[in-house]
């Protein structure tokens, strides 16, 4: 008669399992990291990229008169979700006051913010905005698929989102990303720059 009882098992093959899970974990991982090597992390294609600006009726930051995307400029523009709260939106800031000064179009949507707490910081940092609407729940943030603060999204004639950016505004993606997307949109060109 077979006792069923005893394991079968060579010895030792149960240690060998004990440290194999991990590695094996670690390898899946590492391999994971590794095909992410090279991409920019930056440019993000979300699924509202392609597709009208989401509608929406928000306050102005200020003076509180609701407004609309008819409200919003009528060439390619870029709309910029930022919050006091937010250091990297404070390290972006000087790059996008400095666009604002050379004749860039911003529209700011301020971001889960206290509306005092906003005012105070573009009167001592500079208001780089055309129009800055207050988006305190953060459902027009859901809206845009925004994942946090800072991002700015590159808008058409159309009131289309033609590029997503998570992150800071810099010169050198200002140079190699923005400008050149807003320089096809402005002259009326196919946007094969904005991917």
């Amino acid at each position: 008669m077979t006792d069923f009882s005893e394991s079968h098992q060579p010895p030792g093959l149960g240690r060998r399992l004990i440290w194999l899970v991990p590695l094996i974990l670690v390898l899946g991982l590492g391999g994971l990291f590794y095909r992410q090597l090279g991409h920019d992390p930056a440019i993000v294609p979300q699924a509202t990229t392609g597709k009208p600006l989401p509608a929406f009726t928000l306050p102005s930051l200020s003076d509180n008169a609701v407004r609309t995307q008819a409200d919003l400029p009528k060439e390619p523009y870029l709309l910029n979700v930022w919050g006091s709260w937010c250091p990297t939106c404070a390290l972006e800031h000087p790059q996008l006051v400095k666009l604002a000064q050379n004749g860039v179009t911003l529209v700011g949507v301020n971001y889960k913010d206290d509306p005092e707490e906003a005012l105070s910081y573009l009167a001592k940092k500079g208001n780089p905005f055309v129009l800055n609407l207050q988006d305190s729940e953060g459902n027009f943030g859901l809206d845009l698929g925004l994942t946090g603060a800072p991002e700015t999204f590159v808008i058409d004639r159309q009131q289309h989102i033609r590029l997503h950016l998570v992150g800071e505004v810099n010169q050198d993606v200002w140079q190699t990303r923005l400008q050149p997307c807003l320089n096809d949109l402005k002259a009326a060109k196919e946007p094969a720059r904005c991917r």
